[in-house]
């Protein structure tokens, strides 16, 4: 039999704020055995994004004594709102893309998750049984992981690798939490500053070798990998705001000689 553990202070502070995103699961049978391994890890928040038929037997079966996870589960139509009020937000994948993240362990996404979950609604997303998450759903996450495993094929069913996240969860999260207490920002926050950059390059008509596109990619690589606060995000904000101002200066005094403006 296995050990019940006690959950510490934060944990339990950690397992109302950390959320399981399953993307358009196909199966009821594997979204009854998720929900068995959220309860047994002491979780008990489950986001499902347009999800396949869950009033079924093989739910109920595979969920053994843990369907009022999914009872309880949030069910959402699209993507973006699931992540609407998460400020961390770890995206799962078995395949390498072109976007060079870095990924991380789900001992390290652990590590990470801690002192935000703490205070904020954070989540990790897990993909759809046969294509995983898409480019772009990728894109709209902060981090990064993959399960190592010894060989690609066969690969970890959805709920094997939930599993696997949850349990090292529970056993990291239920350690001291870390001093530093985070504020990120939120996904909300976020989209708007990469809508604001993109403002900012098509005002100074700036045409980079691949794509716009892709050029912003490469900032939210950066701004997902350093964990961005609210303050951090406000912070770039007004740097575009003082490039944005002193171009609209120059082009309303174009003849005039440069003069020093402090802000």
């Amino acid at each position: 039999m296995p050990n019940r553990v006690e959950f510490t202070e934060p944990f339990q502070l950690i397992r109302r704020n950390l959320h399981f995103i399953l993307v358009e699961p196909e199966s009821p049978g594997n979204v009854g055995s998720v929900a068995r391994a959220l309860k047994t890890t002491g979780f008990e928040k489950l986001i499902l994004v347009n999800p396949c038929p869950l009033d079924t037997e093989q739910a109920k079966k595979m969920a053994h004594r843990s369907y009022d996870i999914i009872e309880q589960a949030a069910i959402v139509p699209t993507f973006n709102e699931a992540l609407h009020s998460m400020r961390l937000v770890v995206a799962t994948t078995m395949r390498k893309r072109h976007f060079k993240f870095p990924f991380f362990s789900p001992r390290e996404i652990a590590r990470k998750l801690i002192s935000t979950a703490l205070k904020h609604p954070v989540a990790i997303v897990f993909g759809r049984e046969h294509a995983g998450l898409s480019n772009r759903e990728l894109l709209q996450c902060h981090l990064h992981s993959t399960i190592t495993t010894a060989t690609q094929n066969p690969a970890l069913n959805l709920a094997q690798a939930v599993m696997i996240y949850a349990h090292v969860f529970f056993m990291e999260m239920n350690q001291a939490p870390a001093e530093y207490e985070y504020n990120p920002a939120s996904q909300y926050e976020l989209e708007k500053f990469y809508e604001h950059l993109l403002a900012s390059l098509k005002m100074v008509h700036f045409v980079p070798r691949d794509s716009l596109d892709d050029f912003i990619s490469r900032f939210r690589r950066l701004i997902g990998r350093s964990m961005a606060e609210q303050r951090d995000i406000r912070l770039l904000h007004k740097l575009l705001q003082i490039f944005e101002t002193r171009i609209h200066d120059l082009e309303a005094r174009p003849d005039e000689p440069e003069q020093r403006n402090i802000y």
